[in-house]
């Protein structure tokens, strides 16, 4: 189940506030036939807000902000809006060859919000929580179906009039992958092998290090690094005998890194120390960085494509029916 939600409010940040006074009626916006009240923008303002003051404390910022969520979402009310009109009353749209029609309104049947309605239960790790939930926010289970139903028919409607109608060709997928090549090779990467020692405090130190030489030395010496890592490794690896698994170039602190990667297969790194202690690697094997080919990420460019394109038709479409929309801003 697909929710676009980088165009429409996050369900659960929609909290909904009790009824006030006439400044709650007041009407901030028309969409064509249909009011946006200052009560329907606080309540989907009210959770960003709270974020908003949680995370900052400058009051000229938390106004530029205020200002700036404030059109947002009332813009993201408007979109909402337009999209259910919409649902329920299509526009006509070209079928081929010259050909008009109305396409039947978007329906969401009892079955489909249930279904919905059972996947966000799911979410919570008891059924007096899922009430608590509600509560906290102000809603009755009623006010919940309807909010599913509402953001079920934007989806089936975005299904139909956006997603429907990309595609991304072949073509477009290697021209990608030629135009973008750097982005598109694996990184040298370093099958591993650590004990860890780790170290309490400043003075625990001295014995931690004293430790590592000496385990780094026997090593050395020959005995072996995964009984050795079994028997005095702190790290998570020790178990498995130090087996760490693979390590991608870029992946790990740069202290560990450059000692790491300068390391040829089998080799014993020096005792590095971090943060976490004291650190002895072996490198098992070496995989070098290569470029990967086409049809290894054919994949990934192709995802990428049809998000770019459906957000772009998407944002094209909207803007379509704003431009034949009565909009009003009070």
């Amino acid at each position: 189940m697909r929710f676009l939600a980088g165009l429409l409010l996050a369900l659960v940040c929609l909290s909904f506030a009790p009824p006030a006074g006439a400044d709650q009626i007041r009407i901030v916006a028309v969409v064509n036939d249909e009011v946006i009240t200052q009560a329907e923008l606080d309540r989907a303002l009210a959770p960003l807000y709270m974020q908003l003051h949680a995370s900052e404390a400058d009051p000229e910022k938390i106004h530029q902000e205020t200002e700036r969520l404030r059109r947002f979402v009332l813009d993201q009310l408007i979109q909402e809006r337009l999209l259910l009109q919409e649902a329920r009353n299509p526009s006509p749209i070209e079928f081929g060859k010259g050909k008009i029609g109305t396409p039947e309104p978007v329906t969401v049947s009892t079955e489909e919000v249930d279904e919905a309605l059972a996947e966000m239960r799911g979410q919570f790790s008891d059924p007096q929580q899922f009430q608590q939930g509600l509560a906290q926010q102000g809603m009755t289970l009623d006010d919940l179906r309807s909010r599913l139903r509402d953001q079920l028919t934007i989806d089936k409607l975005i299904g139909r009039q956006v997603r429907s109608r990309v595609s991304v060709s072949p073509s477009e997928i290697t021209a990608i992958y030629e135009q973008h090549r750097d982005q598109f090779v694996v990184p040298q990467a370093i099958e591993v092998s650590t004990i860890l020692i780790r170290s309490k405090d400043t003075l625990d130190q001295f014995r931690a290090k004293a430790l590592a030489e000496d385990l780094r030395n026997r090593i050395l010496q020959g005995e072996d690094f995964a009984e050795l890592a079994r028997r005095f490794s702190d790290g998570p690896s020790a178990p498995q005998g130090g087996r760490a698994g693979l390590v991608e170039k870029g992946k790990v602190v740069p202290e560990i890194e450059e000692v790491l990667f300068s390391l040829q297969a089998g080799e014993i790194s020096p005792v590095i120390k971090t943060e976490t202690g004291y650190h002895i690697f072996r490198a098992d094997s070496i995989r070098p960085s290569r470029q990967a080919p086409l049809e290894e990420v054919q994949g990934i460019i192709r995802n990428r494509l049809y998000r770019e394109k459906t957000a772009q038709r998407l944002q094209s479409w909207i803007q379509e029916l704003k431009a034949d929309a009565y909009i009003s801003i009070k």
